[in-house]
């Protein structure tokens, strides 16, 4: 039987006016952290859980293992394989671990971009874009020829929410490689990035687009464990501060971050402009790693907390 705890709602429904759910979604990500038997049982748990709340579809944020274990070809397929179980349609934007850590002697000494390489061959496959084509999803790859081999890069329109999917990843998002090759990756990753942003912001000033959800894996923040963090990797400065967080200031539209990386369950409004709190602006950091919990999404926009979060054991 799923285990959901409800961890974010502040206001009395009453059966007679109740809000209207719009549609459900459920996030994770860092997990399963280690390749032990017992681990992967709890995670596979865990997605029965998510199977039972038959949520409209599933986003994992990345770090599919844990950055001490091996980069196999293997480890791609299984957990390809660990990604079918899901009911519902499973979306992914990788992690660091999955391809920049690789490098590391214990994740067996692999050329990074080899690893991403082989990652998108195995994770993006045709049957990826099959089950998600009922979500209208876009990839980045097949729309701007100038980007095309960002295939992880996604979009889609959910009742009205727009949601965006970027390459972003932990390890200062691979900006200190330390090879010509390494710097050129992030240096083209950064422009698609921007690029599709821009065309997220551009589609959210439409009236038909109710609020935006941007989706990645790094957490962009130095002080990220406190209340209001502000200081910023230099990874992030161009595609997270200077764009994604500059065009979050355009709009009064309701706008959700959601990342992973750092573990512990977060949320918070930690933007500002002109000295002021955005209050439209709310970031979710999922929790993960030995915390093996999923969150619940459920939009509701005549509720005055519009995002009712619960959490999934």
């Amino acid at each position: 039987m799923s285990k959901v705890l409800k961890i974010g709602l502040a206001c009395v429904l009453f059966a007679f006016a109740a809000p209207v759910i719009a549609f459900e979604f459920v996030v994770l990500g860092d997990m399963p952290y280690g390749d032990e038997p017992v681990i992967e049982e709890q995670y596979r748990k865990l997605i029965e859980h998510v199977n039972q709340e038959n949520p409209d579809f599933v986003i994992h944020l990345g770090d599919t293992k844990s950055g001490s274990t091996l980069c196999s070809d293997e480890f791609y397929t299984r957990q390809k394989a660990l990604f079918s179980i899901f009911t519902a349609p499973l979306l992914y934007t990788p992690g660091d671990n999955e391809w920049t850590d690789c490098h590391r002697s214990n994740n067996g000494g692999y050329d990074p971009l080899d690893r991403l390489k082989m990652l998108r061959q195995v994770v993006f496959d045709d049957s990826y874009f099959e089950q998600s084509a009922l979500l209208g999803l876009q990839s980045q790859g097949a729309l701007m020829r100038e980007f095309s081999e960002f295939i992880e890069n996604q979009m889609w329109i959910s009742s009205g929410t727009l949601f965006l999917l970027i390459h972003v990843v932990g390890s200062n998002n691979n900006m200190d490689s330390g090879t010509s090759i390494g710097e050129r990756e992030f240096l083209l990753r950064e422009k698609a990035n921007q690029h599709w942003i821009h065309r997220a912001f551009d589609l959210l000033q439409e009236d038909r687009i109710h609020d935006l959800v941007v989706v990645f894996h790094g957490d962009p923040f130095v002080d990220w464990m406190m209340p209001q963090p502000s200081l910023m990797y230099s990874g992030f400065l161009e595609t997270v501060g200077t764009t994604l967080f500059e065009k979050a200031k355009t709009t009064d539209k309701k706008i959700l971050f959601i990342h992973g990386d750092t573990h512990q369950y977060t949320w918070n409004h930690p933007f500002f402009a002109a000295g002021h709190v955005r209050g439209n602006v709310s970031r979710l950091v999922v929790p993960g790693a030995g915390d093996m919990r999923a969150v619940k999404i459920s939009i509701q926009r005549e509720s005055e907390d519009y995002y009712i979060l619960d959490m999934i054991e």
